[in-house]
């Protein structure tokens, strides 16, 4: 008896350039919207470029920045799990 074909497994991945929150030039702190689009495409894994961690400056001059990391914030109650490694220093 022939074991029948597994079917492949699908899953759906993102990446995004953040641009540590901002539009282009930095004109307007856009990361609120940027996660309502990630939630919009319901992806499976997302990896993000140009993410911010603490930024003391932008969090006193931004009305609505954030008080945890990017990766944290985008992550929010779309997935339990989230890692951040620093490719550079």
């Amino acid at each position: 008896m022939a074991t029948p074909p597994s079917l492949p497994i699908a899953f759906k991945v993102l990446t995004v350039n953040v641009h540590k929150g901002f539009t282009t030039f930095n004109r307007r702190f856009m990361l609120h919207e940027l996660r309502e689009a990630v939630r919009g495409v319901a992806a499976d894994l997302v990896f993000l470029q140009e993410v911010q961690g603490s930024h003391q400056r932008h969090a006193q001059r931004v009305a609505n920045f954030p008080q945890v990391p990017h990766y944290e914030f985008l992550a929010d109650t779309i997935w339990s799990q989230y890692a951040y490694g620093r490719n550079a220093v």
